[in-house]
């Protein structure tokens, strides 16, 4: 009987271990998140591209600094290039949903000139 018990817990503890690892909130999460964020910010959402991977911090396991490039087209058509740093606060639930997270601070800075728009939150103007 406890060898029963001993080899059912073998086989159904990295089931659950597995199921923890993948509700885990990542850097990586947040990043993919952000992008959404970032997007209702700029003038031409439809011309945004992202590179260079996620780059920041995990502050608290529901707290990250994402840093990342963008690149977008102005209102004449030239591509310009930007870099944002936001902080992301993970509000729980599926961390897909961007209505679970939200951000206290987003800066978008245009490389060329170092012009700075700031935003507190997703409900600035």
């Amino acid at each position: 009987m406890k060898k029963c018990l001993f080899l059912m817990a073998i086989l159904v503890m990295p089931f659950f271990v597995s199921c923890t690892d993948a509700q885990k909130i990542t850097l990586t999460k947040a990043g993919i998140i952000s992008e959404y964020f970032v997007k209702a910010r700029l003038k031409n959402p439809e011309e945004v591209n992202f590179s260079g991977g996620y780059r920041g911090s995990e502050e608290t396991g529901n707290k990250f600094m994402v840093y990342q490039k963008v690149s977008t087209r102005n209102d004449f058509g030239v591509r310009k290039s930007m870099v944002y740093k936001i902080h992301m606060i993970y509000k729980g639930g599926e961390w897909e949903d961007k209505n679970n997270w939200t951000y206290d601070l987003l800066i978008i800075e245009e490389v060329d000139t170092g012009k700075q728009y700031k935003f507190y939150s997703p409900n600035d103007r």
